[in-house]
């Protein structure tokens, strides 16, 4: 009669079983994504402040990188031959206005009354040094006439 020598399983778990190196590679990777996950959200999850807010900051408000949301002034808008822009912003009331410096690409629906987020830092001559600029689009949306794509229809046919 034989008898059959049996090992008892190694104790410790399922951690002592597995390669180490690569548990240590797996959770490195899983930190590494997680620390480019927050970098990259940080500045997408940054909220605007109104030009009356910043205004509000008084001089704490100079020389902070910030995004500011408002409306443009109608009539201040202002572009020489080298691509400057200058143009003035409110939010409420256009009794108090933000001068915004700009220098880059302009979107196409950028005008007169357009709400826009311009992101910079307000220069201590109280104007405001845009590195961005984002405007959005009106509330409504309206057809335009055929072949003439840029001139919205008043009313529905």
């Amino acid at each position: 009669m034989t008898t059959a020598i049996t090992t008892p399983p190694p104790k410790g778990g399922w951690f002592k079983r597995a390669n180490k190196k690569l548990i240590a590679v797996v959770v490195i990777v899983i930190v590494a994504i997680g620390i480019l996950i927050g970098t990259s959200l940080r500045g997408a999850l940054t909220y605007y402040i109104t030009v009356d807010e910043l205004t509000a900051k008084g001089a704490e408000g100079y020389n902070d990188r910030v995004r500011v949301g408002g409306r443009v002034l109608k009539g201040t808008i202002v572009k020489d031959a080298q691509n400057n822009l200058t143009f003035c912003m409110y939010h409420n009331e256009p009794s108090n206005l933000l001068p915004v410096s700009y220098k880059g690409v302009v979107p196409d629906i950028f005008g007169d009354e357009t709400d826009v987020i311009v992101e910079g830092k307000r220069l201590h001559d109280g104007t405001f040094r845009a590195i961005k600029l984002l405007s959005q689009h009106p509330p409504e949306f309206r057809l335009a006439e055929p072949g003439k794509p840029h001139a919205p229809v008043d009313e529905r046919k």
